[in-house]
């Protein structure tokens, strides 16, 4: 998960103090993880639903979470059939560690929700929500493999005509140094998420190789922070989407997660929990 400042103005409670912007992206994880807080009164919305959640644990800036979907499945006995409310909920390991990575890893977990970035998204819009008072505004994306970029190059013998990388604006120092001081520096001083395309010459392909320092770093940006690459062939109309079909994951025992709204079962399973936060990489190549 990626911040940016609200720098335009924005209306606000007439009562409250001015906020500033850039102090608050200072601030943004202590804001961040003080959202959950039970005097906030926290809850997440999406498209006129709430969805129900736990705060099962939050210490050190890790915060796990259980968040519960709103269905109505169909029951059926004796040959009767009726529709019965339902909350299944997955788990949500949030890394919000000021020495940490800023990373969301959600339970994978069909029978509460059909994928994980429907998950994300509630977040997302949740989060953002309270987030706005403080001019502060958070992006969830997932995490995708490297190799995608370089698998999908090689399906064209003809080669690749154009690229197109976005980037985040910076505020983790982790992936801002793949790309550079330039689009850092630029970024902060334009306000923007900078992009930049590679267009090949006419009747050219461009020159993409696995060796290419500057290259490599667009496209760990790129995956890191869940930036979708555009790629059209050479030769082709239609755009390929880059960041889509890798989706970053990581294993964690279903017997770790059970029971561990328990105190103690929580305690002891802390280092399992610690260690698996601590596997999930800034870049999956």
């Amino acid at each position: 998960f990626l911040f940016k400042p609200i720098n335009e103005p924005y209306q606000k409670d007439a009562f409250a103090p001015e906020v500033d912007a850039e102090e608050s992206m200072k601030n943004k994880l202590q804001l961040f993880g003080d959202l959950l807080l039970p005097q906030n009164d926290f809850k997440f919305k999406r498209g006129g639903q709430y969805y129900e959640h736990m705060l099962v644990a939050k210490e050190n800036g890790i915060i796990v979470l259980k968040i519960a979907n709103n269905t109505h499945p169909e029951r059926e006995l004796k040959f009767s059939r009726w529709k019965e409310e339902d909350h299944p909920s997955l788990y949500v390991l949030i890394d919000n560690r000021e020495e940490g990575k800023q990373v969301i890893a959600i339970e994978n977990r069909v029978q509460a929700f059909s994928e994980t970035k429907t998950v994300a998204a509630i977040m997302e819009d949740s989060f953002n929500r309270y987030l706005y008072k403080n001019r502060l505004e958070v992006s969830i994306r997932a995490k995708y493999h490297t190799h995608e970029f370089w698998n999908v190059v090689k399906e064209y013998d003809e080669g690749i005509a154009s690229v197109k990388f976005n980037f985040p604006y910076p505020n983790l120092p982790q992936i801002s140094d793949m790309v550079g001081e330039y689009y850092t520096e630029l970024a902060k001083k334009t306000n923007s998420e900078p992009s930049t395309t590679l267009n090949a010459r006419k009747n050219e392909k461009l020159i993409l190789e696995e060796g290419d320092i500057l290259l490599v770093g667009m496209i760990k940006a790129s995956s890191a922070s869940g930036k979708i690459i555009m790629m059209r062939p050479k030769g082709a109309m239609k755009w390929r989407k880059i960041g889509l079909e890798t989706i970053a994951q990581e294993e964690l025992s279903e017997s770790v997660l059970n029971g561990i709204e328990n105190r103690e079962l929580i305690a002891k399973r802390w280092k399992v929990l610690l260690d698996f936060m601590d596997r999930i990489k800034v870049v999956y190549n």
